[in-house]
Protein backbone atom coordinates (compact mmCIF):
# COMPACT_ATOMS: atom_id res chain seq x y z
CA UNK A 1 0.00 0.00 0.00
CA UNK A 2 2.34 2.61 -0.86
CA UNK A 3 1.98 6.22 -0.57
CA UNK A 4 -0.13 5.98 2.22
CA UNK A 5 0.30 6.12 6.32
CA UNK A 6 -3.19 5.26 8.80
CA UNK A 7 -3.14 5.98 12.33
CA UNK A 8 -4.89 3.46 14.87
CA UNK A 9 -4.83 0.65 15.80
CA UNK A 10 -3.93 -2.86 14.49
CA UNK A 11 -7.52 -4.13 14.99
CA UNK A 12 -8.83 -0.59 13.28
CA UNK A 13 -6.21 -0.86 10.05
CA UNK A 14 -7.87 -4.77 9.68
CA UNK A 15 -11.02 -3.22 9.38
CA UNK A 16 -9.45 -0.92 6.27
CA UNK A 17 -7.53 -2.64 4.06
CA UNK A 18 -7.72 -5.95 1.88
CA UNK A 19 -6.52 -8.65 3.21
CA UNK A 20 -3.69 -9.94 0.54
CA UNK A 21 -2.67 -6.18 1.18
CA UNK A 22 -2.41 -7.09 5.36
CA UNK A 23 -0.60 -10.26 4.73
CA UNK A 24 1.88 -8.72 2.73
CA UNK A 25 2.93 -6.28 5.71
CA UNK A 26 2.57 -8.92 8.56
CA UNK A 27 5.46 -10.83 8.83
CA UNK A 28 6.84 -7.13 8.67
CA UNK A 29 4.65 -6.14 11.64
CA UNK A 30 5.25 -9.03 13.74
CA UNK A 31 8.77 -8.93 13.53
CA UNK A 32 9.59 -5.30 14.35
CA UNK A 33 6.83 -3.74 15.78
CA UNK A 34 6.39 -6.05 19.01
CA UNK A 35 6.07 -3.66 21.88
CA UNK A 36 8.88 -4.16 24.51
CA UNK A 37 6.14 -4.71 27.21
CA UNK A 38 4.66 -7.12 25.73
CA UNK A 39 5.37 -10.07 28.03
CA UNK A 40 4.23 -7.67 30.94
CA UNK A 41 1.63 -8.92 33.17
CA UNK A 42 -0.50 -6.04 32.23
CA UNK A 43 -0.44 -5.95 28.36
CA UNK A 44 1.17 -9.45 27.10
CA UNK A 45 -1.45 -11.91 26.59
CA UNK A 46 -3.81 -9.20 25.94
CA UNK A 47 -1.48 -7.60 23.14
CA UNK A 48 -1.02 -11.16 21.76
CA UNK A 49 -5.17 -11.55 22.18
CA UNK A 50 -5.76 -8.34 19.88
CA UNK A 51 -3.10 -9.57 17.06
CA UNK A 52 -4.92 -13.07 17.27
CA UNK A 53 -8.17 -10.94 16.85
CA UNK A 54 -6.76 -9.12 14.06
CA UNK A 55 -5.64 -12.95 12.23
CA UNK A 56 -9.61 -13.59 12.44
CA UNK A 57 -10.96 -10.57 11.32
CA UNK A 58 -8.64 -11.28 7.95
CA UNK A 59 -9.20 -14.71 7.73
CA UNK A 60 -13.03 -13.66 7.93
CA UNK A 61 -12.67 -10.65 5.27
CA UNK A 62 -10.79 -13.44 2.98
CA UNK A 63 -13.42 -16.09 2.68
CA UNK A 64 -16.22 -13.75 2.27
CA UNK A 65 -18.16 -14.00 -0.71
CA UNK A 66 -17.86 -9.97 -1.67
CA UNK A 67 -14.67 -8.52 -2.01
CA UNK A 68 -15.87 -5.61 0.03
CA UNK A 69 -16.64 -5.83 4.19
CA UNK A 70 -20.01 -4.32 4.73
CA UNK A 71 -21.21 -4.21 8.47
CA UNK A 72 -24.95 -3.28 9.28
CA UNK A 73 -25.34 -1.23 11.96
CA UNK A 74 -29.26 -1.51 13.06
CA UNK A 75 -29.35 0.93 15.46
CA UNK A 76 -29.24 -1.61 18.38
CA UNK A 77 -27.10 -3.80 20.73
CA UNK A 78 -26.40 -6.85 19.85
CA UNK A 79 -27.27 -9.83 21.14
CA UNK A 80 -25.40 -12.01 23.57
CA UNK A 81 -24.95 -15.09 25.21
CA UNK A 82 -25.77 -15.08 28.84
CA UNK A 83 -21.71 -14.55 29.23
CA UNK A 84 -21.45 -11.70 27.18
CA UNK A 85 -24.24 -9.10 28.12
CA UNK A 86 -26.19 -7.08 25.91
CA UNK A 87 -24.47 -3.62 25.86
CA UNK A 88 -26.61 -0.77 27.01
CA UNK A 89 -27.43 2.10 24.03
CA UNK A 90 -25.48 4.90 24.09
CA UNK A 91 -27.94 7.60 25.49
CA UNK A 92 -27.08 8.81 28.94
CA UNK A 93 -29.98 9.92 31.79
CA UNK A 94 -28.27 12.66 33.35
CA UNK A 95 -26.58 14.14 30.20
CA UNK A 96 -28.27 13.76 27.15
CA UNK A 97 -31.49 13.90 28.97
CA UNK A 98 -32.63 14.42 32.58
CA UNK A 99 -35.87 15.10 34.64
CA UNK A 100 -36.17 18.31 35.97
CA UNK A 101 -37.08 17.76 39.20
CA UNK A 102 -34.03 15.25 39.94
CA UNK A 103 -31.19 17.44 41.64
CA UNK A 104 -29.10 14.14 41.83
CA UNK A 105 -28.14 14.38 38.31
CA UNK A 106 -26.85 17.78 38.49
CA UNK A 107 -24.76 17.89 41.54
CA UNK A 108 -21.49 19.84 41.31
CA UNK A 109 -18.42 18.68 41.90
CA UNK A 110 -16.07 20.50 44.59
CA UNK A 111 -14.91 23.76 43.77
CA UNK A 112 -13.44 26.01 46.42
CA UNK A 113 -15.19 28.70 48.19
CA UNK A 114 -14.32 31.92 47.93
CA UNK A 115 -11.89 33.53 51.40
CA UNK A 116 -13.11 36.68 52.57
CA UNK A 117 -10.73 39.41 51.73
CA UNK A 118 -9.52 41.41 54.73
CA UNK A 119 -10.10 44.45 52.83
CA UNK A 120 -11.12 45.71 49.05
CA UNK A 121 -8.25 45.15 46.44
CA UNK A 122 -7.48 49.11 46.61
CA UNK A 123 -6.13 48.18 50.13
CA UNK A 124 -4.62 45.20 50.04
CA UNK A 125 -2.20 46.15 47.19
CA UNK A 126 -1.41 49.18 49.52
CA UNK A 127 -0.55 46.24 52.24
CA UNK A 128 1.36 44.04 49.39
CA UNK A 129 3.22 46.86 48.38
CA UNK A 130 4.10 48.09 52.26
CA UNK A 131 5.23 44.46 53.16
CA UNK A 132 7.38 43.78 50.10
CA UNK A 133 9.16 47.31 50.50
CA UNK A 134 9.96 45.72 53.77
CA UNK A 135 10.98 41.92 53.39
CA UNK A 136 12.08 42.52 49.68
CA UNK A 137 10.61 40.28 46.27
CA UNK A 138 10.80 36.83 47.36
CA UNK A 139 10.42 36.82 51.20
CA UNK A 140 7.87 33.92 52.72
CA UNK A 141 6.17 36.33 54.43
CA UNK A 142 4.64 37.95 51.19
CA UNK A 143 2.32 35.30 50.98
CA UNK A 144 -0.49 36.26 53.30
CA UNK A 145 -0.73 40.20 51.66
CA UNK A 146 -1.15 37.72 48.27
CA UNK A 147 -3.75 35.78 49.53
CA UNK A 148 -5.81 38.63 50.96
CA UNK A 149 -5.42 40.15 47.33
CA UNK A 150 -6.06 36.87 45.40
CA UNK A 151 -9.10 37.36 47.32
CA UNK A 152 -10.71 40.62 47.03
CA UNK A 153 -10.02 40.11 43.44
CA UNK A 154 -11.87 37.02 42.91
CA UNK A 155 -14.26 38.88 45.43
CA UNK A 156 -14.87 41.67 42.69
CA UNK A 157 -14.68 39.31 39.73
CA UNK A 158 -11.79 40.36 38.81
CA UNK A 159 -10.37 37.21 37.70
CA UNK A 160 -7.32 37.30 35.35
CA UNK A 161 -5.78 39.64 38.29
CA UNK A 162 -6.61 36.85 40.78
CA UNK A 163 -4.93 34.06 39.03
CA UNK A 164 -1.59 36.16 38.36
CA UNK A 165 -2.15 36.97 41.97
CA UNK A 166 -2.21 33.50 43.12
CA UNK A 167 0.36 31.97 40.87
CA UNK A 168 3.22 34.36 42.41
CA UNK A 169 2.12 33.07 45.95
CA UNK A 170 2.63 30.18 45.06
CA UNK A 171 5.59 30.52 43.29
CA UNK A 172 6.75 31.72 46.50
CA UNK A 173 5.64 28.57 48.46
CA UNK A 174 7.76 26.44 46.57
CA UNK A 175 11.13 28.65 46.54
CA UNK A 176 10.75 28.72 50.18
CA UNK A 177 9.52 25.62 51.18
CA UNK A 178 10.02 22.81 48.24
CA UNK A 179 8.16 21.54 45.12
CA UNK A 180 5.44 19.82 46.95
CA UNK A 181 5.35 21.46 50.17
CA UNK A 182 1.95 21.47 51.79
CA UNK A 183 1.63 25.06 52.12
CA UNK A 184 0.28 25.50 48.25
CA UNK A 185 -2.70 23.30 48.95
CA UNK A 186 -5.09 25.94 49.53
CA UNK A 187 -3.84 28.50 46.87
CA UNK A 188 -4.23 25.38 44.23
CA UNK A 189 -7.60 25.30 45.20
CA UNK A 190 -8.17 29.21 45.10
CA UNK A 191 -6.23 29.01 41.69
CA UNK A 192 -8.75 26.08 40.30
CA UNK A 193 -11.71 27.83 41.47
CA UNK A 194 -10.09 30.75 39.60
CA UNK A 195 -9.85 29.59 36.63
CA UNK A 196 -13.38 27.46 36.30
CA UNK A 197 -14.93 30.80 37.50
CA UNK A 198 -13.19 32.22 34.04
CA UNK A 199 -14.17 29.36 32.42
CA UNK A 200 -10.35 28.17 31.50
CA UNK A 201 -11.11 24.45 32.33
CA UNK A 202 -8.00 23.42 31.03
CA UNK A 203 -6.31 24.97 33.00
CA UNK A 204 -7.96 24.05 36.11
CA UNK A 205 -6.99 20.69 34.76
CA UNK A 206 -3.38 21.08 34.54
CA UNK A 207 -3.97 22.46 38.35
CA UNK A 208 -5.94 19.80 39.21
CA UNK A 209 -3.30 17.57 38.34
CA UNK A 210 -0.09 19.19 40.39
CA UNK A 211 -2.69 19.41 43.69
CA UNK A 212 -3.03 15.60 43.86
CA UNK A 213 0.50 15.37 42.62
CA UNK A 214 1.39 17.66 45.47
CA UNK A 215 -1.16 15.95 48.49
CA UNK A 216 -0.16 12.15 47.34
CA UNK A 217 3.24 12.98 47.53
CA UNK A 218 3.49 12.68 51.35
CA UNK A 219 0.28 10.47 51.65
CA UNK A 220 -1.24 7.46 51.28
CA UNK A 221 -4.57 6.48 51.21
CA UNK A 222 -4.64 6.17 55.40
CA UNK A 223 -4.78 9.67 55.33
CA UNK A 224 -7.68 11.80 55.08
CA UNK A 225 -6.25 14.36 53.07
CA UNK A 226 -5.45 12.12 50.48
CA UNK A 227 -8.88 9.87 50.47
CA UNK A 228 -10.82 13.19 49.73
CA UNK A 229 -8.26 14.34 47.11
CA UNK A 230 -8.46 11.22 45.71
CA UNK A 231 -12.26 11.68 44.87
CA UNK A 232 -12.26 14.86 44.29
CA UNK A 233 -9.53 14.33 41.48
CA UNK A 234 -11.32 11.54 39.94
CA UNK A 235 -14.79 12.75 40.12
CA UNK A 236 -13.15 15.77 37.77
CA UNK A 237 -11.34 13.47 35.48
CA UNK A 238 -15.07 12.04 35.09
CA UNK A 239 -16.34 15.99 34.05
CA UNK A 240 -13.46 16.16 31.78
CA UNK A 241 -13.96 13.11 30.13
CA UNK A 242 -17.65 13.93 29.56
CA UNK A 243 -16.87 17.35 28.43
CA UNK A 244 -14.37 15.99 25.65
CA UNK A 245 -11.86 18.47 27.27
CA UNK A 246 -8.92 17.34 25.54
CA UNK A 247 -10.32 15.05 23.44
CA UNK A 248 -8.16 12.51 25.54
CA UNK A 249 -10.75 9.59 25.75
CA UNK A 250 -9.66 6.23 27.22
CA UNK A 251 -6.72 7.67 29.07
CA UNK A 252 -8.69 9.42 31.63
CA UNK A 253 -10.46 6.49 32.03
CA UNK A 254 -7.78 4.44 32.36
CA UNK A 255 -6.35 7.18 34.74
CA UNK A 256 -9.59 7.30 36.73
CA UNK A 257 -9.82 3.62 37.10
CA UNK A 258 -6.54 4.11 38.73
CA UNK A 259 -7.16 6.41 40.96
CA UNK A 260 -9.65 3.84 42.17
CA UNK A 261 -7.87 0.67 42.15
CA UNK A 262 -4.53 2.35 43.95
CA UNK A 263 -7.09 3.65 47.00
CA UNK A 264 -8.60 -0.08 47.47
CA UNK A 265 -5.83 -1.76 47.28
CA UNK A 266 -4.37 0.50 49.93
CA UNK A 267 -7.11 0.53 52.13
CA UNK A 268 -7.16 -3.74 51.88
CA UNK A 269 -3.87 -3.72 52.84
CA UNK A 270 -3.85 -1.24 55.96
CA UNK A 271 -7.35 -2.12 57.62
CA UNK A 272 -8.67 -5.27 55.53
CA UNK A 273 -10.68 -6.90 52.72
CA UNK A 274 -14.06 -5.78 54.68
CA UNK A 275 -13.51 -1.89 56.10
CA UNK A 276 -16.49 0.79 55.60
CA UNK A 277 -13.01 3.56 54.35
CA UNK A 278 -13.68 1.38 50.86
CA UNK A 279 -16.98 1.92 50.64
CA UNK A 280 -16.91 5.22 48.28
CA UNK A 281 -14.02 3.81 45.75
CA UNK A 282 -15.85 0.44 45.49
CA UNK A 283 -18.98 3.28 44.25
CA UNK A 284 -16.62 5.01 42.28
CA UNK A 285 -15.78 1.92 40.53
CA UNK A 286 -18.52 1.42 39.87
CA UNK A 287 -19.65 4.18 38.64
CA UNK A 288 -16.76 4.16 35.58
CA UNK A 289 -17.99 0.42 34.66
CA UNK A 290 -21.64 2.49 33.84
CA UNK A 291 -19.21 5.30 31.78
CA UNK A 292 -17.26 2.42 29.90
CA UNK A 293 -20.45 0.51 28.93
CA UNK A 294 -21.27 3.27 26.85
CA UNK A 295 -17.88 4.41 25.64
CA UNK A 296 -18.18 6.67 22.12
CA UNK A 297 -15.13 5.38 20.99
CA UNK A 298 -12.53 7.76 20.03
CA UNK A 299 -12.11 10.07 17.48
CA UNK A 300 -11.02 9.37 14.09
CA UNK A 301 -7.41 8.28 13.18
CA UNK A 302 -5.47 11.17 11.38
CA UNK A 303 -5.07 10.02 7.68
CA UNK A 304 -2.35 11.68 5.61
CA UNK A 305 -0.10 11.09 2.58
CA UNK A 306 3.14 10.41 2.01
CA UNK A 307 5.61 9.60 -1.01
CA UNK A 308 7.62 6.81 0.58
CA UNK A 309 6.45 3.43 0.81
CA UNK A 310 4.61 2.37 4.46
CA UNK A 311 6.62 0.67 6.01
CA UNK A 312 4.87 -0.02 10.00
CA UNK A 313 1.62 0.08 11.60
CA UNK A 314 1.10 1.93 14.83
CA UNK A 315 1.22 -0.42 18.13
CA UNK A 316 -1.36 0.46 20.90
CA UNK A 317 0.70 1.31 23.53
CA UNK A 318 -0.07 -0.22 27.26
CA UNK A 319 -3.03 2.18 27.95
CA UNK A 320 -4.99 1.21 25.12
CA UNK A 321 -4.01 -2.26 25.67
CA UNK A 322 -5.73 -1.89 29.65
CA UNK A 323 -8.50 0.03 28.09
CA UNK A 324 -9.55 -2.69 25.98
CA UNK A 325 -9.43 -5.20 28.66
CA UNK A 326 -11.02 -2.62 30.56
CA UNK A 327 -14.04 -2.90 28.19
CA UNK A 328 -14.12 -6.74 27.40
CA UNK A 329 -14.15 -7.35 31.38
CA UNK A 330 -16.36 -4.32 32.20
CA UNK A 331 -19.57 -5.69 33.38
CA UNK A 332 -17.87 -8.37 35.74
CA UNK A 333 -15.86 -5.19 37.26
CA UNK A 334 -18.54 -3.63 38.07
CA UNK A 335 -20.76 -6.28 39.33
CA UNK A 336 -17.69 -7.10 41.55
CA UNK A 337 -17.34 -3.52 43.50
CA UNK A 338 -21.11 -3.78 43.64
CA UNK A 339 -20.83 -7.05 45.41
CA UNK A 340 -17.80 -5.86 47.21
CA UNK A 341 -20.38 -3.01 48.76
CA UNK A 342 -22.96 -5.63 49.62
CA UNK A 343 -19.86 -8.05 51.54
CA UNK A 344 -18.51 -5.05 53.17
CA UNK A 345 -22.37 -4.39 54.35
CA UNK A 346 -23.05 -8.11 55.28
CA UNK A 347 -19.99 -8.63 57.40
CA UNK A 348 -20.72 -5.68 59.57
CA UNK A 349 -22.96 -6.28 62.72
CA UNK A 350 -23.21 -2.30 62.54
CA UNK A 351 -25.05 -2.11 59.18
CA UNK A 352 -28.40 -1.49 58.99
CA UNK A 353 -31.49 -3.24 57.26
CA UNK A 354 -31.33 0.09 54.85
CA UNK A 355 -27.65 -0.22 54.26
CA UNK A 356 -27.66 -3.60 53.07
CA UNK A 357 -30.71 -2.85 51.12
CA UNK A 358 -29.46 -0.18 49.52
CA UNK A 359 -26.27 -2.33 48.09
CA UNK A 360 -28.49 -4.53 46.74
CA UNK A 361 -30.65 -2.27 44.83
CA UNK A 362 -27.06 -0.87 43.07
CA UNK A 363 -26.71 -4.75 42.19
CA UNK A 364 -29.84 -4.99 41.30
CA UNK A 365 -29.77 -1.82 38.90
CA UNK A 366 -26.03 -3.08 37.21
CA UNK A 367 -28.45 -5.99 36.25
CA UNK A 368 -31.39 -4.16 34.47
CA UNK A 369 -28.40 -1.54 33.16
CA UNK A 370 -27.38 -4.83 31.15
CA UNK A 371 -30.80 -6.23 30.87
CA UNK A 372 -30.40 -9.21 33.05
CA UNK A 373 -33.95 -9.28 34.33
CA UNK A 374 -34.39 -11.81 36.30
CA UNK A 375 -31.52 -11.70 38.62
CA UNK A 376 -32.81 -7.65 38.99
CA UNK A 377 -35.96 -8.28 39.88
CA UNK A 378 -35.25 -11.04 42.32
CA UNK A 379 -33.13 -8.39 44.11
CA UNK A 380 -35.09 -5.81 44.33
CA UNK A 381 -37.68 -7.69 45.72
CA UNK A 382 -34.93 -8.65 48.37
CA UNK A 383 -34.64 -5.48 48.98
CA UNK A 384 -37.93 -4.68 49.98
CA UNK A 385 -38.00 -7.67 52.36
CA UNK A 386 -35.04 -6.46 54.07
CA UNK A 387 -36.55 -3.25 55.55
CA UNK A 388 -40.55 -3.84 54.78
CA UNK A 389 -42.41 -3.82 58.09
CA UNK A 390 -41.04 -0.95 59.98
CA UNK A 391 -42.78 2.81 59.23
CA UNK A 392 -39.15 4.27 58.41
CA UNK A 393 -38.19 0.94 56.05
CA UNK A 394 -42.05 1.67 54.09
CA UNK A 395 -41.08 5.07 53.60
CA UNK A 396 -37.73 4.62 52.46
CA UNK A 397 -39.22 1.90 50.00
CA UNK A 398 -41.54 4.38 48.91
CA UNK A 399 -38.94 7.08 47.60
CA UNK A 400 -36.81 4.41 45.97
CA UNK A 401 -38.93 1.81 44.97
CA UNK A 402 -42.26 3.12 44.63
CA UNK A 403 -42.08 4.77 41.64
CA UNK A 404 -40.02 3.93 38.29
CA UNK A 405 -36.53 5.88 38.31
CA UNK A 406 -34.17 6.46 35.87
CA UNK A 407 -31.02 4.71 35.53
CA UNK A 408 -28.34 5.01 36.74
CA UNK A 409 -28.89 6.40 40.40
CA UNK A 410 -25.72 8.44 40.00
CA UNK A 411 -24.62 11.76 39.30
CA UNK A 412 -21.78 9.38 36.71
CA UNK A 413 -23.13 10.86 33.52
CA UNK A 414 -23.57 14.36 35.14
CA UNK A 415 -20.16 16.80 33.93
CA UNK A 416 -20.70 19.52 36.47
CA UNK A 417 -19.01 22.83 35.64
CA UNK A 418 -17.18 21.56 32.52
CA UNK A 419 -19.55 22.29 29.86
CA UNK A 420 -20.46 19.02 27.76
CA UNK A 421 -20.59 21.41 24.06
CA UNK A 422 -24.21 20.95 23.68
CA UNK A 423 -25.62 24.28 21.67
CA UNK A 424 -29.66 23.55 22.11
CA UNK A 425 -31.64 22.87 25.78
CA UNK A 426 -35.57 22.03 25.73
CA UNK A 427 -38.23 21.27 28.30
CA UNK A 428 -40.58 18.05 26.79
CA UNK A 429 -43.47 16.89 29.29
CA UNK A 430 -44.28 13.38 28.47
CA UNK A 431 -46.34 11.00 29.56
CA UNK A 432 -45.81 6.83 29.09
CA UNK A 433 -45.76 3.42 30.68
CA UNK A 434 -42.68 1.58 32.11
CA UNK A 435 -42.94 -2.35 31.76
CA UNK A 436 -41.57 -4.94 34.35
CA UNK A 437 -38.81 -4.92 32.97
CA UNK A 438 -37.68 -1.32 33.06
CA UNK A 439 -38.44 -0.09 29.64
CA UNK A 440 -40.78 2.79 28.51
CA UNK A 441 -43.56 2.01 26.57
CA UNK A 442 -46.68 3.73 24.76
CA UNK A 443 -44.74 7.45 24.86
CA UNK A 444 -47.01 10.37 24.50
CA UNK A 445 -45.36 13.57 23.94
CA UNK A 446 -47.30 16.06 25.68
CA UNK A 447 -45.96 19.46 24.77
CA UNK A 448 -47.06 21.47 22.29
CA UNK A 449 -45.22 20.76 19.23
CA UNK A 450 -43.81 24.20 16.95
CA UNK A 451 -41.33 24.52 14.65
CA UNK A 452 -38.19 25.72 17.25
CA UNK A 453 -39.47 22.88 19.70
CA UNK A 454 -39.98 19.98 16.72
CA UNK A 455 -36.03 18.56 16.87
CA UNK A 456 -36.23 18.52 21.22
CA UNK A 457 -39.61 16.84 20.83
CA UNK A 458 -38.00 14.23 18.63
CA UNK A 459 -34.83 13.82 20.20
CA UNK A 460 -36.38 13.38 23.92
CA UNK A 461 -38.83 10.15 22.12
CA UNK A 462 -35.75 9.00 20.83
CA UNK A 463 -33.43 9.45 24.50
CA UNK A 464 -36.51 7.90 26.42
CA UNK A 465 -36.89 4.91 24.46
CA UNK A 466 -33.25 3.84 25.22
CA UNK A 467 -33.27 4.78 29.07
CA UNK A 468 -33.34 2.14 31.49
CA UNK A 469 -35.36 2.54 34.56
CA UNK A 470 -36.11 0.87 37.72
CA UNK A 471 -39.27 -0.68 37.86
CA UNK A 472 -41.88 0.19 40.53
CA UNK A 473 -43.32 -2.37 43.00
CA UNK A 474 -45.95 -2.80 44.78
CA UNK A 475 -46.13 -4.80 48.35
CA UNK A 476 -43.23 -6.38 46.98
CA UNK A 477 -43.26 -7.62 43.66
CA UNK A 478 -42.22 -5.50 40.40
CA UNK A 479 -45.55 -4.46 38.42
CA UNK A 480 -46.01 -2.48 35.50
CA UNK A 481 -46.26 1.59 36.11
CA UNK A 482 -48.93 3.52 34.00
CA UNK A 483 -49.21 6.82 32.90
CA UNK A 484 -46.28 8.61 34.21
CA UNK A 485 -45.96 11.89 33.52
CA UNK A 486 -42.36 13.65 33.48
CA UNK A 487 -41.00 16.72 32.72
CA UNK A 488 -37.38 16.11 30.82
CA UNK A 489 -34.69 19.08 29.91
CA UNK A 490 -33.11 17.31 26.43
CA UNK A 491 -29.48 18.46 25.75
CA UNK A 492 -28.75 18.29 21.96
Amino acid sequence: MPGAVLGGSLERFTRRVSPACFSAYLPEYLSENRPANFSGHKAGWYGSRRIASALAAILALAIADSGEAKVGDTGRAQCCSSIVPEVPPATYYGATLFRSDDPGVLEQPFVAPLEDPPGDSTQMERALSQVEGHVGAVSPELVTPLRGLAAAYLAEKRYPEAIATLRRAIHLTRVNDGLHTPAQVGLLEQLIGAHIRLGDFASADAQHDYLYRVISYRNNHTSPELREATLRYANWMRGAYLGDLDRQRFPRLVLINDLYEDAIEDIEEHEGRYSRELLPYLKGRAQLSYLISVYPGENPAEIRAESSEMRRLDVPGEAQLRFWRMQDHNYRYGLKALERRVEIFDEDPASTPLEKAEARIAVADWYQWHHRYAAAISLYEEAWELVGGSSEGTRWLQQVLGEPLELPRETVFSPGVVPLGTHFDAEVAIRFDVSRHGEAKDITILSEETRDTQPGITRAYHYLRNVRFRPMLREGTVVRAEDVERNYQIRY
